[in-house]
């Protein structure tokens, strides 16, 4: 095999294709220079008023800590609107409703007997309006839940229908309830039969997709002011520390005689800056971890279909990577302006672009060139070789076919271990040549389960690895082709065609779409799974096109597996075709 090996390399580098493709990754390194033009990644960094120290430590301490604080309490309150407090009694929404439901059955029953039992007019008018009331108050109840939801929350709502055939079917309850129907004969009987009829139902469905999930006794804990070790107080105290210094700094320089120095300044800002970080972090903290609390609870309920979901293009993948992230930073003391951002498309990792950011960059385009490079070896390898009758060259030597296929296929995979490395020294020569090498660790959260820390070298080999492992799935179908068909470029058009439509997936499929979890070659990229998709700023064509995207239902088994899959059935179908060809 390692003649064969090295006779196809050989090969290779005789013909002038492989110099073609050196010269058509110079022209892209290039042109990518010339078209990167990245988005700028922007911290909270806030803007003190003034030019002297003393204004701008004014215009914190007098506007925006003010302002900070104010959200800080804005945010507790978040989770505090899932709640309701009765008579000493906190209860939630899906409480209250229940208790009003309640209050309705009974109600409705003291209405429906009202006239059986001949009671006075007036009595049975007030049986009348207390179940109009409580209609009412649902209706009000879960209209208030909507507003609150829509203030910040993010979720529960589903569709818009399912709001309004709720409030048009209350509405439509409380006016047949208000009719002068109870004094016909049977009347109220009658309305209540017409209610459990016409309108039971049709609540009941619409309110199961609108009541608040209930909020776990340990979700609660970590964020009441009352709790001693709560989220919130832990906060509170990290804020104060940074006050402190501020405090301090400001008094240091107020017995200065350098009261003005530009250093003073510089710290104000850092501090500052550190205030807003920690405030924001959290306020992120607690969205995503009721958003996650709230996904978990309508997993269970397939025919739910979030508001939130809907219209903002979210998934449970997504929140659940933001709550770690959030979770991690907080635990860590950390914020999110301590650490990079994955390596991604249209947007840098770091407040400028560094050579890690340009690197990624202009292997994507190479990643192109690359892949369609070692389809076309592949698909040429068996079908055009025998095409041409170089084939015949290795059946009179002593080597076996299985040692024939296997050697063409791993010069192929070799070749592109060789362009990829030398790809990757060229773009990280060239990116740290203009832009410099000066970046913050990645903080990433792997899979939606784990953050993870580190270099952004480490991001660059991982994508190295993942390309070489797309590369190895493209060759191999290529192979088989190869085997199935006589004509090499019958083979290669099927194999543009395919890779051509597994590019352009991201660009036309969008959102959550569950069918493309069991479309094979949507599970094929290690990369994604390292968060690159989350913060990817996918708003036009070209970020589309080159951003790594994670499906629903992907994960590192699941696409270990698939890669497996391919590799494993395709080789072995196409070496069983490759040792009954004719050569």
């Amino acid at each position: 095999m390692f003649k064969v090996i090295n006779a196809e390399i050989k090969k290779m580098l005789s013909k002038p294709g492989i110099y073609i493709l050196a010269v058509v990754l110079a022209v892209i390194l290039i042109l990518g220079a010339f078209i990167y033009k990245p988005t700028v990644y922007e911290d909270t960094t806030i803007i003190l008023n003034g030019q002297d120290f003393t204004t701008k430590y004014n215009s914190f301490t007098n506007g925006i800590k003010v302002d900070v604080d104010s959200s800080i309490e804005e945010t507790v309150s978040k989770i505090s609107s899932y709640s309701i407090v009765e008579n000493d009694k906190t209860l939630t929404y899906k409480d209250k409703i229940a208790s009003i439901k309640k209050d309705l059955e009974d109600h409705l029953k003291d209405y429906a007997s009202s006239q059986q039992k001949e009671l006075p007019e007036d009595t049975i008018i007030r049986y009348q309006n207390n179940v109009v009331n409580t209609l009412t108050n649902l209706k009000d109840t879960v209209i208030n839940g909507v507003d609150n939801i829509k203030k910040g929350i993010y979720t529960i709502l589903t569709s818009e229908e399912n709001f309004d055939l709720f409030t048009e079917t209350i509405n439509d309850a409380i006016a047949q309830m208000k009719t002068d129907a109870y004094k016909e004969a049977n009347g109220v009987a009658k309305i209540c039969h017409e209610y459990d009829t016409n309108y039971r139902d049709t609540i009941e469905s619409s309110l199961n997709a609108l009541i608040y999930p209930s909020l776990s006794d340990e979700l609660l804990s970590k964020y009441y002011l009352d709790e001693e070790n709560s989220r919130i107080n832990t906060v509170k105290q990290r804020l104060t520390a940074v006050s402190d210094k501020i405090i301090a700094l400001h008094e240091e320089a107020n017995t200065t005689e350098g009261n003005y120095n530009q250093n003073f300044i510089n710290q104000l800002e850092t501090f500052a800056n550190q205030y807003v970080n920690i405030a924001s972090d959290y306020s992120n903290l607690v969205s995503y971890e009721l958003l996650s609390n709230a996904f978990s609870f309508v997993s269970t309920a397939d025919e739910l279909k979030l508001y939130y979901l809907k219209n903002q293009n979210y998934t449970e993948y997504n929140s659940n990577s933001n709550l770690i992230k959030y979770n991690f930073l907080f635990e860590q003391n950390k914020t999110d302006a301590d650490y990079a951002h994955p390596l991604t498309i249209g947007v840098t990792s770091n407040h400028t672009i560094n050579a890690y950011d340009y690197a990624y960059f202009s292997l994507k385009l190479f990643s192109f060139v690359i892949v369609v490079y070692a389809v076309m070896a592949a698909c040429n390898a068996i079908a055009g070789e025998i095409k041409e009758g170089s084939m015949r060259y290795y059946a009179i030597r002593p080597v076996t076919r299985k040692n024939i296929y296997f050697g063409k296929l791993l010069a192929i995979i070799i070749m592109s271990i060789i362009f990829i490395i030398f790809s990757t020294i060229i773009a990280l020569a060239v990116g740290g040549a203009v832009y410099g090498f000066d970046s913050l660790n990645i903080l990433t959260i792997f899979n939606s389960s784990v953050a993870v820390t580190f270099h952004p070298i480490i991001m660059i080999l991982i994508f190295m690895l993942s390309l070489l492992l797309e590369i190895i799935v493209y060759a191999s179908i290529a192979m088989l082709l190869s085997c199935l068909f006589k004509s090499d470029l019958l083979a290669v058009t099927l194999m543009l065609v395919l890779y051509l439509i597994n590019t352009l997936l991201p660009v036309f499929v969008r959102g959550v779409n569950s069918w493309i979890t069991f479309y094979p070659f949507s599970h094929i990229s290690l990369y994604a799974l390292f968060g690159s998709s989350i913060y990817a700023i996918q708003n036009n064509f070209l970020n589309l096109l080159l951003g790594a995207k994670t499906y629903v239902g992907s994960s590192l088994i699941v696409t270990l597996i698939v890669i497996l899959a391919i590799v494993i059935i395709t080789n072995i179908i196409a070496i069983v075709r490759f040792k009954k060809k004719e050569l």
